[in-house]
């Protein structure tokens, strides 16, 4: 069973890391492929890279969404 992760990080002005969210899908939705994960993976990633987007410094944000195992 895998699930989707996203990672959302704030840089400074001079690039250094400030601080990183890990985020859960709040239905806990699990999915028992890793190709069907990542289907949706690349969806959720657009849907927040539009968020970011509308910030009002978009290129200080660095987003990864992947998916995991969840029995591990």
């Amino acid at each position: 069973m895998f699930k989707i992760i996203a990672i959302v990080c704030l840089l400074s002005y001079n690039g250094h890391l400030l601080e990183c969210t890990r985020f859960l899908e709040t239905d806990r939705r699990t999915f028992n492929t890793e190709e069907a994960c990542l289907d949706q993976a690349v969806h959720k990633y657009i849907q927040i890279q539009e968020i970011i987007n509308n910030f009002d410094f978009p290129e200080q944000y660095t987003l990864r969404v992947y998916c995991e195992n969840k029995s591990i």
